[in-house]
């Protein structure tokens, strides 16, 4: 991966998580929480999906800003360090 900076790579993989995140929610996920013990459950998936979505916004502008010469491309992270 040379020529490759961490930060780049940590950017990407953070964003391909939110996003993959909001399709599952997307899908037709449910979220759901009490907010204390007891307490009935409130649906939280259209709040939770929202916030994701600004989230993955957020993140894919950062990379165009940082790197607009790799903003588009797909860098897939090593999944095991090499030292």
């Amino acid at each position: 991966m040379a020529g490759y900076d961490d930060r780049y790579v940590e950017i990407t993989t953070r964003l391909r998580s939110v996003q993959s995140f909001c399709d599952f929610l997307s899908q037709g996920a449910t979220v759901r929480v009490a907010l204390s013990d007891g307490a009935p459950y409130k649906d939280v998936t259209s709040v939770l999906l929202e916030r994701n979505r600004r989230e993955a916004e957020a993140l894919a502008r950062t990379r165009r800003q940082l790197y607009p010469e790799l903003a588009d491309e797909d860098v897939m992270p090593l999944l095991y360090s090499c030292h």
